[in-house]
């Protein structure tokens, strides 16, 4: 299902479109730059976004219209992304350290150092 926002942006040779959309099946986040004229898709690959989506479609979806109407559906997703790829990092990275499983443990440290430098780099050098 497809929730666009109720904001639209009246574009010459292709008529009304919505600034943004969310598309539940490809798990796609639309949006329209009203003033360039020009289309970002964001695609979510992971299966607890798709799983998100089609839950919050089935039981709330006038929280997901509401987040599709005020331009925050792709921030929103974006963190719940990380904090669940986060949370369950830390829960692989628990479970080797329980085991004693060193391999495993050094290589998810690795991964979570990797992460860490690559938020600074968005942060701090790619400004």
């Amino acid at each position: 299902m497809v929730f666009k926002s109720k904001e639209l942006v009246n574009v010459p040779e292709r008529g009304e479109m919505p600034v943004w959309s969310v598309d539940t099946d490809t798990q796609t986040v639309t949006h329209f730059h009203p003033k360039t004229f020009k289309t970002e898709e964001h695609r979510f690959f992971r299966d607890y976004i798709r799983y998100h989506l089609h839950y919050s479609e089935e039981e709330n979806p006038e929280r997901l219209q509401r987040l599709v109407d005020n331009g925050e559906i792709f921030q929103y997703l974006s963190d719940l992304d990380n904090r669940v790829f986060d949370a369950l990092d830390s829960q692989e990275f628990q479970e080797a350290h329980e085991k004693g499983d060193i391999v495993t443990e050094g290589a998810i440290g690795n991964l979570l150092q990797q992460q860490a430098r690559e938020s600074v780099f968005e942060a701090m050098i790619y400004v």
